[in-house]
């Protein structure tokens, strides 16, 4: 069983690990996010989230956007990602779907940004 970690996150998300950065992990059970800048420029940050399935990890949604601030919600979890002056920080929690259905919503433009959902790996 493999842990939610930067280099398991640029596999399991098919990013190209010469240029994304992760900035911050964090799980919940066998439920995780993360926060991947995907230039490492800090000009396009986005908001992973992933489940465990028979030991590996999978991802299950991601959004981006421009800016340091996100929040996002996948398959019962909130995370809220953030930069201080300390670094970045990402916070998970527990919580009851959105009101507007996010998943039922196509792939395109979210409210600050882009948003895609992978619904196939929460069937799994």
């Amino acid at each position: 069983m493999s842990d939610l970690d930067a280099r398991t996150v640029i596999e399991a998300g098919g990013w190209d690990g010469r240029y994304a950065v992760v900035r911050a992990v964090g799980t919940l059970g066998d439920r995780g996010a993360a926060v991947i800048d995907a230039n490492g420029d800090g000009a396009d940050i986005n908001l992973e989230h992933f489940r465990r399935v028979d030991g590996e990890w999978v991802a299950t949604s991601s959004t981006g956007g421009a800016g340091d601030w996100g929040r996002g919600w996948s398959d019962g979890v909130w995370a809220e990602h953030d930069r201080s002056d300390d670094g970045w920080w990402l916070t998970l929690e527990e919580g009851p779907e959105p009101d507007d259905d996010v998943s039922e919503r196509p792939a395109g433009a979210g409210s600050f940004g882009w948003v895609a959902w992978t619904p196939e790996a929460l069937s799994s």
